[in-house]
């Protein structure tokens, strides 16, 4: 899932993809991050949702579909695997539309 959060008084913003494993809804995954900044005093909106899959042994990821609850969001992946690749420098990360 996809975030666009702002700090206190809304100076800050910042883009923000969040997948906690174990977690299997994209609401479960929005309810967490958004409790986990409130206590930093950071504020979150969902942008859109996808599935992330990760592979810390092959250093690879892959990014497509959407998310039901919150619909697909135009550039969505896209951006969701921009922001995994600056995290992750050294992982293959593939991103697609594609798929649910």
């Amino acid at each position: 899932m996809i975030c666009a959060a702002k700090g206190r008084g809304g100076q800050r913003r910042k883009t923000i993809v969040r997948s906690y494993a174990g977690l299997r809804y994209h609401a479960e995954n929005y309810e967490r991050a958004a409790d986990e900044l409130q206590q930093m005093g950071v504020k979150c909106t969902v942008v859109g949702g996808g599935r992330i899959d990760m592979s810390h042994s092959e250093r690879k990821v892959s990014v497509y579909g959407y998310s039901k609850t919150f619909g697909r969001a135009k550039g969505c992946n896209e951006k969701s695997a921009g922001l995994i690749r600056e995290a992750l420098p050294t992982y293959d990360v593939t991103w697609s539309d594609k798929g649910y």
